[in-house]
């Protein structure tokens, strides 16, 4: 399992890091509440999650299979979510199962397709939504005293906003309360904007998986945490969920109730 960016789609997710000193003029945004929280998936959010899959990773085939995964005992996902607008409601399985590439396409099969699709959706078998709207996702699996990050993808529209940031905070919160020792996960090696993230949060490469990629053999790069129980581990995390709140705001997640005030 990966999580991979052909051509680097997914750099916005990873860009715009917290760096520097903070304006001490500026109001702290870390009492703040960001619009968007996290909590964990559950089935009804499927068919969401599958349309962010294809549009975080266009043209690549993937080893997740969502439903499966929602359902599987070591398994969490968790979704970065926020409240629907009106328009999009309006407009509903289409604004959200529909990706930004599938909307655009000018062909003449691809308008066919689209308007096929919209009449399927609207009148022939209308999916349910899930309560909010979902912006990005993570998955995890738990395997004996490691924790695996096999895929994160965010919404092309919700992404420079802090989200793929704060799954990945999330996915460790979770893994230090399952009792998880370390992190893994693979990358592709040109992804140069998610191993600087990762990096940020004490990964290191610690190994190669040649052609890994069926698209165009592309390696991937393994990289894990020290151990996440650990007193420097949990100080310097600490640190980083910090920054993050003062660039971003507080986000509600699960485990993690609101600041005091």
């Amino acid at each position: 399992m990966t999580f991979s960016d052909t051509n680097n789609s997914l750099a916005g997710v990873f860009t715009e890091l917290a760096s520097g000193a903070a304006d001490p003029s500026a109001e702290s945004k870390s009492q703040i509440r960001n619009e968007y929280s996290l909590r964990v998936a559950s089935l009804n959010d499927a068919v969401m999650l599958e349309s962010i899959e294809r549009e975080a990773f266009n043209g690549v085939t993937l080893g997740t299979r969502i439903r499966r995964d929602l359902v599987r005992h070591n398994g969490l996902y968790l979704t970065a979510i926020r409240d629907w607008r009106t328009d999009e409601r309006a407009l509903g399985p289409r604004f959200a199962i529909a990706t930004k590439a599938e909307k655009e396409r000018n062909s003449f099969i691809a308008k066919l397709k689209r308007n096929l699709d919209r009449y399927v959706l609207d009148r022939v078998n209308r999916p349910a939504l899930p309560e909010e709207y979902i912006a990005g996702f993570a998955g995890l699996w738990f395997m004996l005293d490691e924790a695996h990050l096999v895929i994160m993808g965010t919404r092309e529209a919700d992404r420079r906003k802090g989200i793929g940031e704060q799954l990945l905070i999330s996915a460790i919160e979770q893994s230090v309360e399952n009792d998880s020792r370390v992190v893994t996960l693979e990358v592709r090696a040109s992804n140069e904007a998610a191993i600087e993230l990762y990096r940020k949060y004490c990964f290191q490469e610690v190994g190669l998986r040649r052609r890994y990629y069926s698209d165009n053999d592309e390696n991937a790069v393994i990289m894990t945490t020290p151990s996440i129980q650990s007193e420097d581990y949990q100080s310097q995390f600490t640190g980083l969920v910090e920054q993050h709140a003062e660039r971003w705001g507080w986000v509600s997640r699960p485990g993690f109730v609101a600041p005091e005030g």
